[in-house]
């Protein structure tokens, strides 16, 4: 008898547990959720969009439910979510309406998900080149202005990881491995607001090596570079100690 009770009370929560109802058309589940969606209550709208996306993928609603379902996660914050349905989108179904569009939130996605300066970087180099490839792929985008800003923000926020590193190796001594971070900041972040900070960390740098002519060579030729705009080199100047 007790095992007949659990039986029983078993299949009562599996009828709680599950709320699909094959019965209900998946247009209607559609529509359902896009009202929830409009409504900004993102939970209600994600559940029935994962319905038609686990079982009616094959249906003309298949790439209206899964850029949805996306939107969803995404306008909600969850982004690692929402990246994994847009990237769906953009591998099964190329010849979608919404294919710029979640080729971008790929791109949003990524950015929100990358972390701060003074984290792993890794993501936010990722994050540049799918912004990058979008950018290839839709030079016209209406999204392009903002791309463009997003890279920006992404490039200072690796040139500023470099120049943390290289005031870390500053105090610990290590002045060649410095050296090398502000390097990678002269190198490939150049166009941002560090570069005058990074120069002139290397001229000092080679001076506490006691490489007093390599350190005067460096400004000299920074100096003698018509490339580098009067500004930097005054700034150099200032923040370096030279004249």
């Amino acid at each position: 008898m007790k095992f007949r009770y659990i039986f029983v009370f078993f299949l009562f929560s599996c009828s709680i547990t599950n709320q699909f109802n094959d019965e209900i058309p998946y247009k209607t589940r559609f529509d359902d959720g896009l009202s929830f969606f409009e409504e900004e209550k993102y939970n209600r709208a994600i559940a029935q969009f994962n319905i038609i996306v686990e079982r009616a993928t094959h249906t003309d609603l298949g790439d209206d439910a899964l850029f949805f379902l996306g939107e969803s996660y995404y306008l909600s914050k969850q982004y690692d979510l929402a990246l994994i349905e847009f990237e769906k989108l953009v591998t099964r179904m190329g010849f979608s309406p919404y294919l710029e569009k979640s080729r971008w939130r790929i791109c949003e996605s990524l950015m929100a998900l990358s972390p701060n300066y003074f984290h792993d970087q890794d993501s936010s180099l990722k994050a540049i080149t799918e912004i990058q490839q979008f950018l290839d792929d839709f030079p016209n985008s209406e999204f392009s202005l903002e791309a463009d800003k997003l890279i920006k923000e992404l490039r200072l926020r690796l040139a500023q990881k470099n120049m943390e590193s290289g005031y870390l190796y500053v105090k610990l001594k290590a002045y060649d491995s410095a050296i090398k971070s502000f390097e990678v900041v002269v190198n490939d972040y150049y166009d941002t607001k560090f570069i005058e900070d990074a120069h002139s960390e290397i001229i000092k740098s080679l001076i506490l090596l006691d490489k007093i002519d390599e350190s005067n060579e460096y400004f000299k030729e920074l100096m003698d570079n018509p490339a580098i705009s009067s500004d930097v080199k005054s700034r150099v100047k200032k923040l370096s100690g030279k004249s």
